[in-house]
């Protein structure tokens, strides 16, 4: 009985020391793994989507009415820029800091991405899933499998099929406390974050195979802007956020303006719609000026 006592005593004494080491580590990875923006100055989030950071000055996103590439829907809590992240709609330098969280490993270039992401921002926060969650979870949109080599994220070609097991362990992750404990406590097997200054290296090896991607449907996102617009449900671009407006283009890259349901681009007169104020700056939205 005596024997039976101890034994339990130092399976509890054990399993004490355990959850102390896993809180440890997670209050290590925690602070490991978020964004650490200054107290000025502005911070543009590129893909925050449904949940932007919450020091984001500007959040840019390319799909308004699809959210198959992300939790729910995008939020305009904060004023928008519609935009794809490899030809980002600003001035170089415009931000003193860039949030990227889950939205490189979408890239179909992502040394472009990565390259745009330091253009507009010295510095900032980019995170990826690491190969082996993609292994275990899946995502069919995610293009590649990203490794860490010290400071250089290594992109490498995923294989067309998730997981067999890959919705099970979404399903596991959501019904389970326990899980997304001791997930967290160990997260940088499941997440590359990188606090980055001057440069993002990236390293791409091996060409991106067919993967499953949002739908951008021009016509339902215009749309979709001018009932937000019209229901006082955006919030409209100061003027800071104006002045740094650029083509996206990098042929031309020159100042644009809004005027009224468009954005203009002085230097070379494409037009690009604005629907309740919110600037549609994408390529498939163009209309060249006719000279």
């Amino acid at each position: 009985m005596l024997g039976a006592l101890a034994d339990h005593a130092r399976h509890l004494a054990g399993l004490g020391t355990e959850l102390g080491r896993e809180g440890r580590a997670l209050l290590r990875e925690r602070r490991a793994h978020r964004p650490a923006p200054p107290d000025a100055g502005l911070v543009v989030d590129v893909g925050g989507g449904d949940r932007p950071d919450p020091r984001a000055d500007l959040v840019v996103d390319k799909y308004v009415v699809d959210d198959f590439e992300r939790g729910g829907d995008l939020t305009f809590a904060r004023p928008v820029v519609v935009a794809d992240g490899e030809a980002l709609p600003f001035a170089d330098r415009s931000f003193d800091y860039l949030v990227a969280a889950h939205v490189l490993e979408h890239a179909i270039d992502p040394v472009r991405m990565a390259g745009e992401f330091a253009r507009v921002a010295p510095r900032g926060f980019v995170q990826v899933p690491s190969a082996d969650a993609e292994r275990v979870y899946g995502w069919p949109f995610h293009p590649w499998l990203v490794t860490r080599r010290g400071q250089t994220l290594v992109f490498r070609p995923k294989e067309h099929d998730a997981p067999t097991a890959g919705r099970v362990m979404h399903d596991v992750y959501d019904e389970s406390l326990l899980v997304r404990l001791g997930w967290a406590a160990h997260r940088s097997r499941w997440h590359h974050s990188l606090q980055w200054s001057g440069r993002i290296d990236v390293d791409v090896e091996g060409e991106r195979v067919f993967h499953e991607q949002a739908a951008l449907d021009l016509d339902r996102t215009l749309s979709a802007l001018r009932e937000l617009g019209a229901a006082g449900r955006v919030v409209s671009l100061d003027e800071r956020l104006r002045a740094l407006l650029r083509d996206p283009d990098p042929a031309c890259r020159g100042v644009v303006v809004l005027k009224g349901d468009a954005a203009v681009c002085r230097e070379c007169g494409t037009r690009y719609p604005a629907p309740g104020g919110v600037p549609v700056l994408l390529a498939e939205a163009a209309v060249s000026a006719v000279r």
